[in-house]
């Protein structure tokens, strides 16, 4: 079954959207008629057409406020967010050292936080999409902070 959506005029920001699960959100998003700004620390060397790419920090709640005010003022409008911006490498919960736990933490919980703040804060209305894992439900050998982030 197909699903058909319109986003025809709309602009959608989409954290972590120029690499992997992200990218494949952008271009389902592009696909649908939306123009989407990708948002993450280093500029992809390519982007699909219908997009812009913006640098931001989503740890950082500053750049976020920063990051959504510059896309309205753009655009003139913030439709959609989708929290997406995540991940974890492998480290057992043993070896894992306190700032790295409280960066993982920040990446995967605080940041999707911050965000979706900052998109209330912007946005007239429209839809703020948290993607999940399921590490947050079940154990996963080496990623206790992101699985606890997901939790």
């Amino acid at each position: 079954m197909a699903l058909s959506i319109d986003l025809s005029g709309q602009v959608a920001v989409v954290t972590g959207g120029a690499r992997g699960v992200g990218r494949g959100i952008t271009s389902a998003l592009v696909e649908a008629g939306a123009h989407v700004v990708a948002v993450g620390r280093t500029e992809p060397g390519d982007q699909p057409p219908g997009t812009s790419f913006a640098t931001a920090d989503v740890r950082d709640p500053e750049a976020v406020d920063a990051l959504l005010d510059a896309v309205r003022a753009e655009h003139g409008r913030v439709d959609t967010v989708v929290n997406n911006a995540g991940g974890s490498p492998s480290v057992a919960a043993a070896d894992a050292s306190a700032r790295f736990s409280t960066r993982i933490v920040e990446l995967n919980l605080m940041a999707a936080l911050h965000v979706a703040h900052a998109a209330r804060r912007v946005m007239e209305r429209g839809s703020i999409v948290n993607v999940a894992s399921l590490s947050g439900m079940r154990p996963s050998p080496g990623t206790a902070a992101y699985g606890a982030a997901k939790a």
